[in-house]
């Protein structure tokens, strides 16, 4: 009886960091998603330069994730000081990024809130992992249903990030909506932070820097590694493509709040369900279904063209419920492959996670200004590129990570 109760953490220790993973997903939706064309259409950057920018912001991101994951394992004392840290400089570079235009230039406001905003978003992120890690040590919890919680929090905080310029626009005007993100960010961010007070734990399993190749030993955390970053691309590219598609290709751009949480909450929704076919067929097993149901759903976005937004809604629920799996299993996974090192592990998951947004900004946008394609234009060569970069290309990268899952990776053992 009592091995039943330690391998479930009570759910209070459960939501709890669900809240933080909602915050940091709620901060985001806006830097991942909205940036590229808030940037592009209010501040006049252009395609190649915004790319460019996006690419070596992005890049130094990635670098410094393995950095910062060696600094989690050495410090796990200061895992207080470091949360909070953390948070004030994600909020900072949040604010500088989405102030009002006309304040200050775009290109250094868009480099330096970037910078700033990554790395508080990445020392926070992986804390929250290292915390899941530790949890499901200290309690021999479930790796599965600790991911689950988390990752429902994330996707419930990209749901609130996506329902925002709906209550944020009428009243704020569209520029200045953003700036309201930053408010709400700053109400979330005291709220979940203050509810972790005391409560964060470290793995506990550090490793010496140069150890990180001891923790990449443990059986099957390369393998997870490479599928991790090679499922990671068509998410990124999409990402960056999305708001654009809608505006370019659908005509729809009003739509663009709706349809994200429309994915979103499909993705929440189906977590649970991800998490249950798991229980039962294996989490390789279920996360290659929910990889392979992704395929056919998100091809049939490139035969859409103006007025088609009830057909892409439709796309956006179908493709999004197979995100959840992606979401949840994926770290769980990871989680479960671990035997050291979990903050640079887990850094190094980051690391890749933001190298593939980082490909995708800094390829996908010069790749498309260089092909015709201008926001806001009609040119029929730059919406046939804008097309066939925003369904195809994802559609290959998914097939291309679908053999590493099935023929590389082999089905752990812990829970």
């Amino acid at each position: 009886m009592t091995e039943d109760r330690a391998a479930n953490p009570p759910r209070r220790d459960l939501v709890k960091p669900a809240a933080v993973a909602a915050m940091l997903a709620f901060a985001g939706l806006p830097l991942y998603i909205h940036a590229p064309r808030y940037y592009a259409d209010e501040m006049g950057v252009g395609l190649a330069t915004l790319g460019a920018v996006l690419l070596g912001a992005r890049a130094l991101d990635s670098l410094q994730d393995p950095i910062i994951g060696h600094f989690a394992d050495r410090f796990p004392l200061r895992r207080e000081i470091w949360v909070l840290a953390s948070g004030a400089l994600l909020f900072t570079g949040f604010a500088l990024l989405f102030a009002a235009p006309g304040w200050w230039e775009p290109l250094p406001r868009l480099a330096i809130g970037l910078v700033a905003a990554f790395t508080g978003f990445s020392a926070l992120q992986i804390a929250l992992y290292d915390h899941g890690l530790a949890q499901a040590a200290a309690t021999g919890g479930d790796h599965t249903r600790i991911a689950l919680w988390r990752e429902a929090g994330g996707l419930a905080g990209i749901c609130l990030a996506a329902a925002a310029p709906a209550v944020l626009e009428p009243s704020l005007g569209g520029t200045l909506a953003y700036s309201g993100y930053a408010v709400a960010f700053a109400a979330m961010a005291s709220i979940s932070l203050g509810g972790m007070r005391g409560r964060w734990l470290a793995s506990g399993r550090s490793l010496p820097f140069a150890g990180i190749v001891q923790a990449l030993r443990a059986p099957g955390v390369k393998p997870l590694l490479a599928f991790g970053f090679l499922n990671a691309l068509p998410t990124a590219v999409t990402s960056t493509l999305v708001l654009f598609f809608l505006a370019d290709i659908l005509e729809a751009e009003t739509h663009g709040g709706f349809v994200l949480l429309a994915f979103f909450a499909a993705a929440a929704c189906a977590a649970p369900c991800w998490a249950r076919l798991a229980a039962g067929i294996g989490r390789k097993a279920a996360l290659a279904s929910g990889v392979a149901l992704s395929v056919p759903v998100f091809v049939w976005a490139y035969a859409l063209g103006p007025g088609d937004i009830a057909a892409f809604y439709v796309i956006a629920v179908a493709s999004g419920a197979a995100l959840g799996a992606d979401m949840t299993l994926a770290p769980a996974m990871l989680a479960g492959s671990i035997t050291g090192g979990g903050g640079q592990v887990f850094a190094l998951w980051t690391f890749l996670q933001k190298s593939a947004l980082a490909l995708a900004a800094g390829l996908v946008l010069p790749l498309l200004d260089f092909a015709g394609y201008e926001p806001g234009t009609q040119s029929e060569t730059g919406l046939m590129s804008l097309s066939v970069a925003y369904a195809l290309v994802p559609c290959i990268l998914k097939l291309a990570a679908l053999p590493v899952l099935l023929f590389v990776i082999s089905e752990e053992a812990k829970p």
